[in-house]
This record gives C-alpha cells, sequence and structure tokens, in this order.
C-alpha cells in the first residue's frame, strides 16, 4: 500500500512541510507519517450498495473514527463529525469535533535553524466548542454508546443532506427506548447545526431523563504522534471570555488566542410536548442542560437541539447576542421548516450537477458523495476557501493549497459557477498579502499567493515543498481564465480577476531571466513543481508551461479590457502601476519561455536535469518501503527518477491545446511508470489523459481508484478528513476524461469515449448561464440544451448547436488514435 503527505521533522534542524503537513522543531528524529500509522489499524468498509445512500454497516471499533469523516456534516462555513450522540464507544479511537472554515487559531512556527522569508507564523482551523453529545437516562441508567443497543442503523441520505440514525436502547430491567436522530448543518442558515431527536419507549411508561452538554472538553481518543491532529485543541486555540445559562439556551464566547477575534458558541432545546428542566451544574468547560420528559408507551416524542456558531470575521459586534438571536430564529422557523429549506438547497444541487452512471451502483454511489461533500465543504461566501480536508476533519490544519484552483474550481465553475466565483473573491480579498508576501520574497512588484494559508500568510514551514512551488500563482490565473471562458463574467475580470492576473504576473518577470546559455530563452530557476519528490530545480516543465500560459492570458486580459471598458482599464493601470512596456515583455517572456524537450525520446523533461538522474530500483523496493518519504531521507528520493503525482503529465492536460496526441502519448508512457501516485491528486489527471490517447481500459482503472479513494480509505488516512482535491478529481476523470470535454477560447468542444464496464453514463454542466444535459451511449451521444435560447459546441469535428428543450444526437468517434 502507497501513502499520501508525509511529515518529518529532522533533528533540530528545521521544519518540513511534505506539501500538506506541517511540524515544528523535535529534539530527535522522527520519520513519521501519519497514514502509516493509521494503516496499522485501517479497515476496508463494505458499504451497502444504494444509488442515494451511505449505508452504516455496523459498528467496528477499527472503522469507527474513519467513519466519522464519511458521516460528517458541513454546510461551507461549519463542519461536525460524524460522533454518535451518546458519544464514543469504550476503547474506540475518535477524533471528535465541530470546526469552523476561515476562522483559524495562530501559532508560532519554531525553527532550529532559521533564515530570512522563512514563514513566522502557522495558522489552525478553529475547534469549537462541541454540543452534539446527549446522554439518556431512564431510571437513573445511563446508556453507554454500544454497550446498551439492541439495533443500531445509520445512513447519509444524499438526496437530502441528512444524516440519520436509529437505536434501540436497552436497560439492565429490559426497557426499550428507540431513540431516532436526524442531524445537519443548514444550508440556509449556515451558522446553525440542527437535530432532531425522536424518543419511543417500546414497552414502558415513565420518564426519560437528557442531559445535553456544549463542551470545550477534550474526548479524542486517538492514539497517534500526528502534530497535525494532537494540536488541533480548543485548549491551545480558546480562552474563555464570558459564559451565559438561561433555562433552555446556553452559550459560551471565547478570545481566539494569539489574534484580535471571538467565536462565539450556542446551544437551544424545543420540543412540542411538555418537558421539565432540572438544574445541572455547569463550569468554564461544560454547559449543561438536563431535561425530564414524561412518556408513555408506544407514542413518540420529539426533541430539537439546535447549536449555533458566529464568529468576529463576521463582524458581529456582540457575538453573544449574535448567536442567541440566531438560536431565537431557528426556535421560530422549526426543525421541520429548516430541514425542507434545507433539503431544497440540496435538490436544488443535484438538478444542477447530477452524475448518472448505468451498471455501476458502487461507483455511481462514490461519485455522489464525493460531489456531495464538495458541496457541503466549499466556502459560498468570499470570505471562506476550501480546505484539503474540507470540514471534516484536523488533517492539514485546514489549510488552503492551490488544489482549490487546479481541480476544485473548475469543478464548480461546470456545475455550480457561484461558489468557484466565491473562492476566486477570496483569493481577490488576500491580494493585498500576496503582494507582502512577494516583497518579502525579494521581489520589487508583483503578488506571490502563499503555498498553505487560511487568513493569507505564508504558513509553510518546509520552502523546497512549499514556498518553492511559484506555482501557485499560475494556478490562480488557471482558474480566474477557467471560470471567465465558462461563465463571459467580464464584471468579474474588470473587479477582480483582472488585477489578480496582473500582478500575479509581474512576478514571472521578477522571477525569471532570458538566459544566455539557452539561447537567450526566458528560464525560470529554483522552483519545485508539483512533483514534491523533485525540489528546487531550474526549469520545471510544469511551471514553465503555466507561466506562459499564464503571461499570455494577462496580455489576453489587457487587451479585452482596453477594448471592452477602457476607463475601468486606465484606473487599474494606474492603481498599480502597470504600463504597455510591461505587458510587451510579459509577451516577449511568454513567447521565449523555454520548455524542456528531449528530441530523441520526443518527451518533456520534468526540469533541466531530471532525465540525467539515476533511475529508482522500482523492482527492489518492496511495498513495505512505500510511502518512500517514510523510508528515504529526501536527499536520497531526490537524487532519482521518481514522482510523487502527476507533473509534465499534469501540464498535458491542463494545457491541451498547446501539445500534440504523440508528445502526451509519449510523456505518459515515460512518466506514469515512475510515479508512485503517492498523493491523491494524481491518479485522476492520469484517468484523463489515458482517456485522451485511447486506453480505455487504464483511464478507468485510475477512475476507480480516484473515485473511490475515501469510502474505501485507500490512503488510510481518511480518517482526518476526506480529499476534496480528489473527489473534485473524480469528476473530472469522468468529464474531462470520458467525455473527453474542454473548453477552449473559441468554445465547449466534446469527444466522448464510453468505458466498457457501463453501457451509458450522463452529467449536467453549466455553461454561460445555460444547463446542458449530456448523456454518453456506446455510439452516439444526446446533448439537451434545459435552458437557454441556443448553445453551439464542438462533438469531435462536428459543430452542433442545440435549442433549448431538443435533444440533439451526435455520432461518436474512436478517439486517442
Amino acid at each position: 500500500m502507497r501513502f499520501y503527505n508525509p511529515s518529518i521533522t529532522l533533528l533540530n534542524y528545521f521544519a518540513i512541510d511534505c506539501k500538506k503537513c506541517i511540524m515544528s522543531l523535535n529534539l530527535y528524529l522522527i520519520l513519521y507519517l501519519g497514514a502509516a500509522l493509521s494503516q496499522l489499524h485501517a479497515h476496508k468498509v463494505d458499504w451497502p450498495l444504494d444509488e442515494w445512500k451511505i449505508i452504516d454497516p455496523g459498528f467496528n471499533s477499527k472503522t469507527h473514527e474513519f467513519k466519522e469523516t464519511i458521516f460528517a456534516v458541513a454546510n461551507g462555513y461549519l463542519g461536525s463529525r460524524g460522533t454518535f450522540d451518546e458519544g464514543t464507544p469504550a476503547n474506540t479511537n475518535s477524533c471528535s469535533g465541530t470546526y469552523l472554515n476561515g476562522v483559524y487559531s495562530k501559532h508560532a512556527i519554531e525553527y532550529g535553524e532559521s533564515a530570512y522569508g522563512f514563514a513566522k507564523e502557522n495558522h489552525q482551523i478553529l475547534k469549537v466548542p462541541d454540543g452534539k453529545d446527549i446522554k439518556i437516562f431512564i431510571d437513573e441508567f445511563e446508556f453507554k454508546a454500544q454497550l446498551d443497543h439492541v439495533d443500531n442503523e445509520r445512513y447519509l441520505d444524499m438526496s437530502t443532506g441528512i444524516l440519520t440514525r436509529v437505536i434501540i436502547l436497552k436497560t439492565q430491567n429490559n426497557k426499550l427506548l428507540s431513540v431516532k436522530s436526524n442531524r445537519f448543518a443548514s444550508l440556509t442558515h449556515s451558522n446553525l447545526l440542527c437535530t432532531e431527536y425522536e424518543f419511543t419507549p417500546l414497552n414502558f411508561d415513565g420518564h426519560i431523563n437528557i442531559q445535553s452538554v456544549l463542551s470545550t472538553e477534550e474526548h479524542n481518543s486517538i492514539e497517534s504522534d500526528d502534530p497535525r491532529v494532537a494540536e488541533l485543541s480548543l485548549a491551545s486555540s480558546l480562552e474563555l471570555y464570558s459564559h451565559y445559562n438561561d433555562e433552555l439556551s446556553t452559550c459560551l464566547v471565547h478570545k481566539i488566542k494569539n489574534t484580535p477575534q471571538s467565536v462565539a458558541s450556542a446551544m437551544l432545546h424545543q420540543s412540542c410536548v411538555n418537558f421539565t428542566v432540572e438544574p445541572q451544574a455547569s463550569d468554564e468547560n461544560n454547559s449543561k442542560t438536563r431535561l425530564k420528559i414524561n412518556v408513555e408507551q408506544g407514542k413518540k416524542y420529539t426533541l430539537s437541539k439546535y447549536l449555533a456558531y458566529a464568529d468576529s470575521l463576521d463582524n458581529a459586534q456582540n457575538l453573544q447576542n449574535t448567536v442567541l438571536e440566531y438560536l431565537k430564529k431557528a426556535s421560530e422557523i422549526g426543525f421541520k421548516e429548516l430541514s425542507q429549506l434545507h433539503t431544497q438547497k440540496i435538490v436544488s444541487f443535484w438538478q444542477q450537477a447530477d452524475v448518472k452512471i448505468e451498471g455501476d451502483i458502487s461507483l455511481q454511489q462514490a461519485i455522489r458523495f464525493n460531489q456531495l461533500s464538495l458541496f457541503l465543504s466549499v466556502g459560498k461566501d468570499g470570505k471562506r476557501n476550501i480546505s484539503a480536508k474540507g470540514i471534516t476533519g484536523p488533517g492539514y490544519e485546514g489549510h488552503y493549497f492551490w488544489d482549490s484552483e487546479i481541480y476544485i474550481i473548475p469543478y464548480l465553475t461546470y456545475t455550480q459557477p457561484e461558489y468557484a466565483k466565491s473562492l476566486l473573491l477570496h483569493r481577490y480579498h488576500s491580494l493585498n498579502k500576496a503582494r507582502d508576501r512577494a516583497k518579502e520574497m525579494s521581489h520589487d512588484t508583483g503578488a506571490l499567493y502563499p503555498w498553505r494559508t487560511i487568513g493569507g500568510e505564508e504558513c509553510s514551514a518546509f520552502f523546497p515543498a512549499g514556498t518553492a512551488q511559484y506555482h501557485i500563482n499560475a494556478a490562480v490565473a488557471y482558474a480566474v481564465r477557467c471560470y471567465y471562458r465558462a461563465t463571459d463574467d467580464f464584471d468579474f475580470i474588470c473587479q477582480f480577476g483582472g488585477e489578480m492576473v496582473f500582478e500575479t504576473a509581474r512576478l514571472w518577470l521578477e522571477l525569471g531571466h532570458f538566459s544566455s546559455y539557452k539561447n537567450n530563452q526566458f528560464c525560470i530557476d529554483a522552483v519545485t513543481g508539483p512533483d514534491e519528490y523533485t525540489a528546487v530545480v531550474n526549469n520545471n516543465f510544469y511551471t514553465n508551461a503555466m507561466a506562459k500560459m499564464h503571461l499570455l492570458f494577462a496580455v489576453e486580459i489587457a487587451q479585452l479590457m482596453q477594448n471592452k471598458a477602457p476607463k475601468i482599464y486606465k484606473h487599474l493601470c494606474e492603481n498599480i502601476k502597470l504600463d504597455e512596456n510591461e505587458i510587451t515583455l510579459w509577451f516577449t517572456a511568454a513567447d521565449e519561455m523555454y520548455l524542456p524537450h528531449d528530441e530523441t525520446l520526443n518527451i518533456s523533461p520534468q526540469d533541466d536535469g531530471f532525465l540525467a538522474k539515476k533511475s529508482w530500483d522500482f523492482k527492489n523496493t518492496p511495498k513495505e518501503k512505500y510511502p518512500l518519504l517514510l523510508n528515504f531521507h529526501p536527499l536520497v528520493i531526490y537524487r532519482h527518477k521518481v514522482l510523487k503525482q502527476a507533473d509534465v503529465v499534469l501540464a498535458m492536460y491542463l494545457l491541451d491545446e498547446e501539445f500534440d496526441i504523440e508528445l502526451k502519448k509519449n510523456n505518459l508512457a515515460y512518466y506514469e511508470p515512475i510515479t508512485t501516485h503517492d498523493s491523491t491528486l494524481s491518479t485522476c489527471i492520469h484517468a484523463v489523459e489515458y482517456a485522451e490517447t485511447g486506453d480505455s481500459e487504464r483511464a478507468f482503472d485510475f477512475f476507480s481508484q480516484t473515485v473511490k479513494m475515501d469510502l474505501d480509505n485507500s490512503h488510510n488516512n481518511t480518517e482526518h478528513g476526506v480529499h476534496t482535491a480528489c473527489m473534485a478529481g473524480s469528476w473530472i476523470a469522468i468529464v474531462n476524461g470520458f467525455a473527453g470535454m474542454r473548453v477552449r477560447k473559441t468554445g465547449l468542444f466534446l469527444s466522448p469515449s464510453l468505458p466498457k464496464e457501463w453501457p451509458s453514463f450522463s452529467f449536467l454542466m453549466q455553461f454561460q448561464g445555460k444547463t446542458i444535459e449530456i448523456e454518453i451511449c456506446k455510439n452516439d451521444t444526446k446533448y439537451l440544451l434545459k435552458n437557454g435560447s441556443e448553445l453551439s459546441l464542438t462533438h469531435f469535428n462536428q459543430k452542433i448547436i442545440l435549442k433549448e428543450g431538443i435533444k440533439h444526437i451526435a455520432l461518436n468517434q474512436t478517439t486517442g488514435a
């Protein structure tokens, strides 16, 4: 088994960040990989097949922590892990928690040996007081998780976005109580986490007692040295500021340590039956409410529990009043209507984005789970992005990476363009901090986006696999180009996109140079590409190719704005001190960009020195030696021809018009055999390129690995959160791979190829304000424009004009020849 994202701390030397793990100085040499440790107790779950549900096959202590991720609920602002209502069973690993996206604590990064420009502070997604737990008593008998269960059913309904659990509890006196709970993080009231309990005494009359707790105590029982998890704690991040209680509601306000920010958490109970509130001791760590309900056999009794969260990022003046007002509004609306409003959002989402796979329920289930998880995790207000683990766990400390721009924004652009725009606006709002980072890195002009961040500052402590990845700038430009081509949103370009593209483009001229040793071609030295098994190289092919795209797009946008919005363009140029000479230099640098090429092999060398390196001995590397960074010093890996993930192959996909099919085939044939796919970002890109070059069998294999990466926990670290970029990659593999969809400057193109395993597949996509339904069968493809007057596209080489409501059938061709 090969793993993802190794993390290393070197003895008394410096902190290391291998893409998505950050550690401070330790006194002893530690070679550590969280995923490797979790492998010791990781077990695959055999999920019952259902197109619209993820059904828990039953409790297993070895998979409980993993399933906390799978059954997490979120809405883009808050996310809460899928822990049991009654707490964690004994002798079971758990990583309980509720998190707020975009809200973070700061902690100093400690180096044994620092240097100029190193990141100074780390950001950590904020873990907030958790209020999901309830304790249930009958005759003072407290039910314990799993110990007193006669039956236990749990499922996530992907058609509604609601997590449902039904348990039957049994006392020592054989009294039976059925408890049904429905839980969701509201999509219409994003500050609310809502749960409804339905209690049914099956064979007794009497009363039940319920103790509900809003707690800052740590309930994690995980046994791991992984600092990404252990350091993400309430105690290290929050300091109590105020504590409020009345009969039915409670509120905690905390200061976030090392920041001027605050956060408030509150809880309220509501029921349509009479209940008694009993006095309960509370302290600064636990705010408790104890309820007593008189019950009769066979009757159902409902209790709604609302948790509300707010933070000062939203500029709330009085956080306590704000969250209590959220609770008041929730009680006025009621659980039933809140759940209906939430479900309507889910239904609307599927009407825009659903993918249907005929002939394989398992893959159908997986792609829907991936899409729903992305929808629930993505920031929707321009103030928040989407982290590598969404809001489903503490993995990677909630940091944002290039994953957003290269994988997730393209997916959102064609399914929910409004949220693609929200993520781009988040980047725009941190542009000034990117300008500051460029200056810190000794660049006179321009902006440099951080490799990993929440608040906009660089948090990567290991520059070879962090700051050296300057291609993050090109990723932002690529996402803007993708969004603009698909939406024609020129206002966005004028107000936000143009400035981002221009300021980030400037950095390439600061970074690169026209080299006399390369026939005066434009070269970029000392950078790291997507492949983190090679670091700090000259002329990384991917970086140079993406820089060329970036510069040419900047020139294109400048000309577009000058022609269509000259006043706005002039004002922007004056504001950022941009002139025509600089724009001309952008074009010259792009035109003279050095792109390594080996004439003998007809491939694109990954960098100037890659082909000259010694080959990795895959034959004599046993499987227990993977991932390589668990067992080999980074320098050993850097000296060899071995990849962690797609690099040149990724460029072939993203810049598809720039390279012919023969070069793509050759690069794929050369690089895939020496790629470990230790990153979850890799397999989807290989699926796309194998589909494009005609190897449908390998494309399907890589797609199958991608789409079930989290449900199968195949990298053994899903227990700390899902892999959002990989989830988007599963859609990319279907739509850009099997459907051959590309959006180019001249329009929408498709060249479908149906996997032999499927009778057909179909998907919905958004393009230029219109919804298109596309069904791909063995011999033909059916196009249906669901709204809008007409739309033109190219099917293979055939130009098609779609009319609203009229299905167009086009014959398929053989691709990849």
